[in-house]
């Protein structure tokens, strides 16, 4: 940033102080001959000419740079930015840190970002936050008789706190009726940011009143075929789905958990975790959950130990990375948030393993399925052929997807789906924890509703028992522990072939019954 004063006379300066170091046909760099004027780290204007060190803070003042436009006629672009009054569109606007006329041709300069170019694509929830603070810019602007113009990825900054910050503005200018134009070119935007591919789909009012969780494409669509056509109206929609994304709506949960060896093995290799955490702060409740099945290989000693150092290995990853900081800062959940947590306690897990494997030479491994919830929503992580089930108005709908060979021959269509109970290869597994540190883990999302439930089991208990007999288990036992107690002994009645493990949890609402 520094380098050394013109000679006197060498250089011509703009309006006295600024040398041109360089010019494109958009922008400009200049170096401040005069900083002294106004310290660029504390602001004060006490410095004496020719200072080199400010007097109040002691930051370093000599040969500060700069980067702007230079523009003559009337004010446009980051020359306009002065003239707007509204302390929050300034918030969101580019700094200005001077603005100076020499002639018919003015100079406005703005700090250097200290922040790298945005990484894309965005999530949605960061494209979110993005796209209600410039929508609620364009209302501030679209009342003073603004238009912002389009803007492109390059002149957004994005800070850990989803605070939003353009670094120029070069379409801003005093028009009326660009409301429309305006919201276009926002919808472009976040387009490019998200890499969302533009559909050509015009929806009727049937179809936006059947989505029950409308998503950011949904919402560019009605920007785009003129639905939306008011800059405080697309803030309000914005703002509904920020909040439907980090503000779950809490639920009351009821589980039961249950584990046994079987009619054929000696040996139980499964494992289960199942914890319920509530709190209630400021008379505001929150509630999580945990509940995870793992189906132990490998044989005596083997089995068991990783099914049980995965169950370690994704709790720790749970406990500290998510659930202390969360209660301590109260912070938000959102899914993207819980599925990074879901994705990190599988891979923890995985290594867990494979350490363990590779320190005593043997293959132990174990199948995982996971389920995070927080509130209403629950992000499930699956690897190998344990599963996750939603029961929602008695009826199972599988929501894990097996990593085996009979899956696989499924997918190919060279069996039936009913075919998987009696293939004479209904047992290998094509993914499992403990093969590789580096094991592909499939993340689901579900959005839970009073009245639902999830089923998580071991292959012990889904081979023996069809879908539809569980269902009617679950509904002759309204107790989550009885239903548990009854699936195990309808499996063992089956054959019992393997080790079963099954974790029930129903969900009501907050501070009720399930």
């Amino acid at each position: 940033m520094d380098s050394p004063p013109a000679e006197p006379g060498a250089t011509e300066l703009f309006a006295g102080r600024y040398e041109l170091s360089a010019a494109s046909a958009e922008t400009v760099e200049v170096i401040d001959r005069q900083p002294w004027r106004r310290c660029w780290s504390c602001d004060t204007t006490l410095n004496e000419s020719g200072e080199l060190y400010c007097t109040q803070c002691g930051a370093a003042l000599d040969g500060r740079r700069y980067r702007g436009r230079l523009a003559a006629g009337p004010p446009a672009g980051l020359a306009l930015v002065p003239a707007v009054t509204d302390p929050a569109a300034l918030a969101i606007l580019p700094p200005i840190w001077d603005q100076v006329a020499d002639g018919e041709r003015t100079l406005t300069l703005t700090p250097a970002s200290q922040r790298a170019p945005l990484s894309l694509p965005l999530g949605e929830l960061e494209a979110l936050f993005v796209g209600r603070a410039l929508a609620r810019l364009l209302d501030t602007l679209h009342a003073a008789g603004f238009a912002l113009g389009a803007v492109e990825p390059d002149n957004l900054d994005l800070t850990p706190a989803h605070a939003v910050r353009l670094r120029d503005v070069p379409g801003l200018c005093r028009a009326e009726g660009e409301a429309a134009a305006d919201l276009q070119h926002l919808a472009t935007l976040l387009e490019a940011l998200t890499e969302t591919p533009r559909t050509t789909r015009r929806l009727d009012e049937e179809d936006v009143t059947l989505v029950e969780a409308p998503t950011l494409a949904d919402l560019l669509r009605e920007v785009r075929t003129g639905r939306i056509t008011d800059a405080a109206v697309l803030a309000q929609r914005l703002d509904r789905l920020i909040a439907d994304r980090t503000e779950p709506a809490q639920l009351w949960v009821h589980f039961g958990a249950a584990t046994d060896p079987g009619m054929v093995r000696d040996l139980n290799e499964d494992s289960l975790l199942a914890f319920d955490l509530r709190m209630v702060r400021r008379d505001t409740p929150r509630a999580w959950s945990l509940f995870i099945v793992a189906d132990g290989m490998g044989g005596h000693s083997a089995g068991e130990v990783a099914s049980d150092l995965a169950l370690r290995g994704a709790f720790e990853v749970v406990q500290s990375a998510y659930l202390a900081p969360t209660i301590d800062a109260d912070a938000r959940d959102d899914e993207e948030q819980l599925r990074a947590i879901v994705r990190r306690a599988v891979q923890q897990a995985n290594e867990y393993v494979v350490r363990e494997a590779r320190s005593h030479g043997n293959d132990m491994g174990t199948t995982m399925t996971l389920a995070l919830v927080a509130g209403d929503r629950a992000i499930v992580g699956n690897v190998g052929d344990s599963r996750t089930y939603l029961l929602r108005d008695g009826k199972l709908r599988r929501v894990s997807r097996d990593h085996s060979l009979v899956q696989r021959l499924v997918d190919l269509g060279q069996i039936s789906a009913d075919d998987v109970y009696t293939h004479p290869q209904r047992n290998a597994v094509l993914r499992s924890l403990g093969d590789k540190l580096d094991v592909d883990i499939d993340v689901f999302g579900e959005r839970l509703r009073p009245g639902d439930a999830l089923l998580l089991m071991s292959d012990g208990l889904w081979e023996m028992v069809r879908d539809g007999r569980m269902e009617e288990i679950i509904a002759a036992h309204p107790d989550p522990q009885a239903a548990c107690a009854a699936l195990i002994a309808a499996a063992n009645a089956a054959g019992g072939d393997d080790n079963i493990t099954v974790i029930l949890a129903k969900f009501a609402t907050y501070g009720g019954q399930s």
